[in-house]
């Protein structure tokens, strides 16, 4: 087998091997994994496979490496999935409309079993998220409140793949919710959410999803908007470095020698 084949063998053999361990329990969310050396002899592979291993595994979010302290196994699964769905969504070109169409869909319902599930202390941490959101000085406070307060949602529905999945889906959107919050006054996007709090807060499932619909409604236009005047300003771009290059690149005329170019203008 080629040198590199084998490198790759081993790292397969090491993951499938790291994955049976946190079935089994062996391993479990937050422990400090044993010393490089230790693990190396049990698992009868190389230090440098091993650390070739480890670090794939950081990067994708399934272990913490602390220095002077070891490596850990993270509690969070969010960190585990962040990095291949971010992948996921360069890879395949999947667009911002897909994603908000995707938040249209679910995060309604989501919605709907907040509002019948929430506890007193979840309803309460909502109504901070809210307060907070209306007292940001800066787009990114308010995006930063925005999507705690939706978050609060998830959990309130008590589905955790969703919570997990679309708590990505946000951070995807974190840059693009920061232009769209700003083409609203801050008092528009207060009053929508505003509404959603106080669906949930009556307990009423119907209303609930009825507001959050019309919120990511909103954000879809706007989304749109954006969109639009983004494309605009490309198309404006491009006619100008056109039109420059031509004002740069005339097509030469053929002069006499002892012409002046400036007395030939007569515009």
């Amino acid at each position: 087998m080629p040198p590199r084949a084998q490198k790759v063998d081993v790292a397969a053999r090491l993951l499938a091997t790291f994955k049976q361990l946190i079935s089994e329990g062996a391993l479990v969310p937050g422990a400090r994994l044993p010393a490089e050396r230790e693990m190396a002899n049990n698992l009868r592979v190389s230090r440098g496979s091993l650390r070739q291993v480890l670090k794939m595994l950081e990067i994708m979010g399934v272990v913490s490496q602390r220095v002077g302290d070891g490596t850990y196994l993270n509690a969070a699964a969010h960190s585990m999935l962040a990095e291949p769905m971010e992948f996921l969504i360069l890879l395949d070109g999947i667009t911002f409309e897909e994603l908000m169409d995707a938040r249209l869909i679910v995060e309604p319902e989501l919605a709907a079993r907040a509002a019948t599930r929430a506890s007193p202390e979840q309803v309460a941490a909502l109504r901070g998220s809210l307060d907070r959101m209306g007292n940001s000085t800066h787009p990114g406070e308010v995006v930063e409140d925005d999507l705690r307060f939706h978050r609060i949602i998830f959990l309130m529905a008590e589905n955790r793949v969703c919570s997990l999945m679309f708590s990505i889906v946000h951070e995807s959107l974190h840059k693009l919710m920061e232009i769209t919050s700003q083409m609203v006054d801050l008092e528009h996007t207060i009053r929508l959410h505003q509404r959603i709090y106080n669906a949930i807060k009556k307990g009423d499932p119907a209303e609930a999803r009825a507001r959050m619909f019309a919120h990511l409604t909103d954000a879809r236009e706007l989304l749109a908007k954006s969109n639009a005047a983004a494309t605009g300003k490309k198309a404006l771009h491009r006619r100008r470095r056109a039109t420059g290059a031509q004002a740069e690149w005339p097509p030469v005329p053929s002069r006499p020698a002892s012409r002046r170019p400036g007395r030939a203008r007569k515009d």
